[in-house]
Formats: structure tokens, sequence, C-alpha cells
């Protein structure tokens, strides 16, 4: 038996948006569906993304003044401005691809506007859905020939409808996490599969693949001076840093820990007291699937900014803009036990569990009204 097929569109600036698209895909599958995940900017224009990717990771580090202005600029041009420039990227692939699978209905986890255009103005009978990633609406996510738009919170809600968006074509479902963080784990299993010590306090320092999170060696070893705790390192993909980092495991050995890419990221986060990272939409959502306290550090303006004030103007986090405020914050969480609760609590008020769930359900509906 065929099984039916859908089609989910990314795009490769940061891993967020192709996160997302591989948590959709897996519960597409249980679903008795043929996911196809496309990168449809990156296939269709492989030297021009490969350059703006690169763009996009200076941005963070290198050129945040740039990435303000365009941020926070394109944020005040009429959204139909901003579709009009990129409808045409990426247009060939994506008949390509609906010729060649025959999707009963598109999910984007990135603003392409191409999509929407040519499924609205073809003879092409598919509705398209919108996942949006950050607690933030920029109107470059908004197009008015998507059926149904998937946020993380009211306000982005709210955010949509003050662009014109109709009530109606929104949901408030969450951002989509991997099931791993809705999995039980026994905390004194993997407290012993990670040597760490009962009695410590957890701190985790999430630095980023791209090296995005600066002065991590320097942050780590200021910490490191409180014998109570116990710190985290995780580099992901940055050889570089873990190598730096290195000579700090061998000088602590009893209360550091060092790895680079960790598949079971929900294992050591479970464990954790409190989180240090850069405010991405996808790896804050996960710290409040497990209810965990945020230091954010040194928001980019931008969406990292927007989804910073979101959790920390609910009592969710805490933002540090140097590694002083960032010992600081530590310290207030070690030794403030109702501040600890307290952003425990709103932390589980945020969240918006099993969001994939949600999409796909509803996506499925839609296609079973459409067909009757």
């Amino acid at each position: 038996m065929i099984r039916p097929t859908a089609l989910i569109l990314t795009a490769n600036y940061g891993s967020g948006h192709v996160q997302v698209a591989n948590v959709l895909s897996e519960e597409l599958k249980s679903k008795g569906y043929e996911p196809i995940i496309s990168d449809l900017f990156g296939e269709a224009h492989p030297i021009m993304a490969q350059i703006t990717q690169s763009l996009f990771i200076k941005s963070f580090s290198h050129g945040s003044s740039f990435y303000k202005w365009f941020y926070y600029g394109t944020n005040k041009l009429n959204a139909t401005t901003i579709t009009q420039f990129s409808r045409y990227l990426g247009r060939k692939r994506f008949i390509e691809l609906i010729e060649k699978h025959h999707p009963r209905f598109v999910i984007t986890t990135f603003p392409l506007h191409a999509a929407p255009f040519l499924l609205k103005k073809s003879r092409y009978n598919i509705p398209i859905y919108t996942v949006i990633t950050d607690y933030f609406a920029h109107p470059f996510w908004i197009n008015p020939s998507i059926d149904h738009y998937f946020v993380a919170s009211d306000s982005v809600k709210q955010g949509l409808m003050k662009h014109h968006v109709d009530e109606n074509k929104i949901t408030v479902s969450g951002i989509p996490i991997r099931s791993g963080f809705y999995q039980f784990i026994n905390k004194e299993v993997i407290l012993n599969k990670y040597e760490v010590s009962h009695s410590s306090h957890v701190v985790t320092i999430l630095a980023g693949a791209q090296g995005v999170l600066k002065n991590v060696k320097q942050l780590a070893e200021r910490l490191l001076q409180d014998p109570s705790l116990t710190i985290i390192v995780i580099c992901g993909k940055n050889n570089d840093l873990y190598e730096k980092l290195l000579p700090t495991a061998v000088q602590y050995p009893e209360t550091f820990r060092l790895f680079g890419y960790v598949e079971k990221l929900h294992e050591i986060l479970k464990l954790s007291h409190c989180l240090i990272t850069k405010p991405g939409g996808i790896t804050i959502t996960e710290a409040a699937a497990l209810n965990l306290p945020l230091i954010l550090y040194k928001p980019v303006p931008g969406q990292e900014s927007e989804n910073a004030k979101h959790f920390q103007s609910h009592g969710a986090a805490l933002i540090a803009e140097s590694t002083d405020e960032i010992a600081h914050c530590v310290k207030r969480l070690v030794h403030n036990k109702q501040l600890l609760a307290d952003m425990k609590s709103a932390l589980k008020c945020i969240h918006q569990p099993y969001s994939s769930q949600k999409i796909v359900h509803h996506a499925l509906q839609g296609y079973q009204k459409l067909k009757a």
C-alpha cells in the first residue's frame, strides 16, 4: 500500500527550523504518512543559500547591529512588500516537488513565500500551513495565501492579528520539540550515567555549534570557583571550543563535565538546576518542557531578544550581559529557593506540550474536510 505524502519545507538558517521539520516528520510517520522534507531555498539556489547562511551566522557574532537593522527595519515594512520580494525564490524546485510527490498538504517551518503563492495561483488544491518557530510574529512570516498558522504563544497570535491575519487561521500550538523531552527519566540513573554528584547544583552551559555563546572558558572557570556547583559544557559540533576546554576538564575532574554533540540532550537538561544559553526558540522551549530555569546570555537584537523578553516578562528567565552577571544569576538561583520555584512555575505556564501532535492532527483533519 502506498503511504500518503506530506511536504515539509524548511531552511538551514540555524538548526531550529530543520529540527522542527524533523519532529513533525516523525509525527507524520506515526500517522501513516510519508513526509518529504525539503530545504527549498538551499536546493533551488545552493550557492546563494551557502553565502547567506554564512552571513547569517556571522551576523550573530560580529554583525549584530546589522542584523538589528535588518530585523527591525523589515518589521516596519508592509507584509505584502516582503512577500513580493521572496515569492519567486525556489519556484521551479517547489513545482518539481509537488509534481513528484503529490502531497496532501504542505507545512513550512521557515517563511518561504514561493510555496503559498504558487499553490493558490496554480491548479493545485493543496492546503499550506506555517509553524512559527519563535515567540514573536515578524511580518516576514505572514502571507495571505497561508491557510493556517501554528504559533508558540497567545502574544504571537495577537501579533499576527495586528497584521490582519484572521483569528480563525491561528492556533496556539506551541513549538514542536523532540519526543525525548516528554519521556520519563529516572534522575538517579542519569546522575550515575554522567558521574554527577547527587548533592551538587548542576549548571549546564549550551555553547552552540557556531560558537555564538562567547567567553565559555572564562565563564566555566569563574563558576568552578564555587565547589558546590558542577558545570557541564555542551559544545555541539564546535570542535575548536571542545579542544580549548579540555585542559579545564583535566583541572577539575570532579566538578566539570565536557561534551561535544549530545544526542540525548534531554537527559543532561533533566539533571540540571539551570541552563545558560542563547535564547533560540527551540532551546528555550525544550527548557520550558522540563521546567528548567534559564539564564539567557547577551541576546542578539532580533528574534533572540524578542524570545528573551517574552520569557523574562513571564518570570521564566534571567538575562545577563556579562560573565559577572551570569555568576550573580547562578548564585541567586542556587540560594533563593522561592525564585527557583517561581521560575519553574512560570516555565510550566509558558509551555504548550505535544505541539507536533496538535499540528499534525489539525493538518489531517483539514485534509479530510477538503476531501469531503
